[in-house]
């Protein structure tokens, strides 16, 4: 039987960097940037509130992941299709960026008179993204190796901070200087280099061709123990810290700081601190691998939220301010080691449909959490909800460690 073959680290951590910069710079530029925009040339906030619909593609992609994933590994053949799907996705983006540029820089388009066409673009970018998305996460489950899943799992989730920087201050400063064309523009130039280092790469082929009994399901997945846990530990696992986040901005908002303030707190300090929790998640994953590091990252997690929960009515603006910088840094380290664990409960066989329901699994925690948060804090204080979270936090961590440690 022939052996699989696996790309370099090098490349493949450059090829996995590229795209998750693009896959964020677009999402945070429909999801952020794209409502700010319309807000300052006098949209209506029930027109930018409709940006909250960005999220939907990206909970639902599982129900056509198993498409995408029959796409990508046709059966019958050892060809992998993930390289082409990418990059086609990726430039499709790019285009459509440059070709809405195009039509603002001509008159065609405005923030004035066509907010809402604007909006529906930007949607059918996100459902394409959404829809790439599949097909890197199959890409990345194939090509991560375990000892190669730490390196791998930086390498993506420090792209998406970087995403998330290029896509929000960035953009937005130079939409304010030049233009929101010219800064879109700029983005769509953006994601064609950020593709050049997977256009380098050839994917390799796998071992054997493939079955047509394994034909990549949701059916299939579902009734494999290995994802039913896998969905099971991505809720359980980011509960504490997403009904916490969404109530950091409104506690410090609340404590004194101001708007500017808070531009910097989840600009270039949120990222910073992000870059830095990626890279100690890249690190205990190397040191402790599989679940070992997800309880102790997730244990992290929960140690910040209770030094929250017991400083919130207390701390000065500054203490509070170094806290949500951990808790950010916290998360990061969390995704990563989380990331990795989960690629392992992955099919071979149909990787990319498996690890996109475990991310929407995330996406729809991120969503009730928000949500839970709000009316915890309404309703009990920031101090309860925190204190919640933390409680959420060491149970996961916990069961994490119990079961699978």
């Amino acid at each position: 039987m022939r052996t699989e073959t696996r790309l370099g680290l090098g490349a493949l951590l450059a090829a996995l960097a590229g795209i998750y910069v693009t896959q964020t710079l677009v999402t945070t530029i429909a999801m952020q940037s794209l409502p700010v925009l319309l807000r300052q040339a006098g949209a209506s906030l029930q027109l930018v509130g409709l940006s909250a619909l960005f999220m939907l593609p990206w909970a639902l992609r599982f129900l056509w992941a198993p498409a995408v994933e029959r796409w990508r590994l046709p059966a019958g053949t050892a060809r992998r299709r993930s390289r082409t799907l990418i990059l086609r996705g990726q430039w499709l983006l790019a285009a459509g960026m440059v070709a809405v540029a195009s039509a603002g820089v001509a008159g065609w388009l405005s923030l004035q008179a066509h907010g809402a066409w604007l909006l529906a673009l930007f949607f059918a970018a996100a459902v394409l993204a959404a829809t790439v998305d599949v097909a890197c996460g199959g890409f990345a489950v194939d090509q991560l190796t375990e000892e190669r899943r730490g390196w791998g799992n930086t390498a993506k989730v420090g792209g998406s901070y970087f995403g998330m920087l290029l896509g929000g201050s960035a953009f937005l400063l130079l939409a304010d200087r030049h233009g929101w064309p010219l800064a879109l523009g700029a983005g769509g130039a953006a994601i064609v280099l950020l593709t050049l280092p997977l256009l380098a790469v050839r994917e390799p082929q796998r071992a054997q061709a493939g079955d047509a009994l394994t034909r990549p399901s949701l059916r299939h997945a579902w009734q494999r123990p290995q994802v039913r846990r896998g969905l099971l530990l991505a809720l359980v696992l980011g509960a504490g810290v997403r009904t916490a986040m969404v109530m950091t901005g409104p506690l410090l908002l609340d404590k004194g700081a101001g708007m500017a303030d808070l531009a910097w707190l989840f600009g270039a300090f949120s990222v910073g601190a992000g870059l830095a929790g990626t890279a100690l998640g890249g690190l205990l994953v190397r040191w402790a691998r599989g679940w070992r590091a997800v309880w102790m990252a997730v244990a992290l997690e929960s140690a910040v939220l209770a030094a929250l929960a017991a400083g919130a009515a207390s701390l000065p603006l500054a203490g509070l301010t170094a806290l949500v910088g951990l808790l950010f840094g916290a998360m990061a380290c969390g995704f990563v080691a989380i990331y990795s664990a989960l690629m392992g409960l992955a099919s071979p066989s149909q990787p990319g449909v498996d690890f996109a329901l475990f991310q929407c699994a995330d996406a729809l925690i991120a969503m009730a959490g928000g949500v839970a948060g709000g009316w915890l804090a309404q309703r009990f204080g920031y101090g309860a909800c925190f204190a919640l979270a933390a409680v959420m936090a060491a149970a996961a961590a916990a069961f994490a460690a119990r079961r699978h440690g």
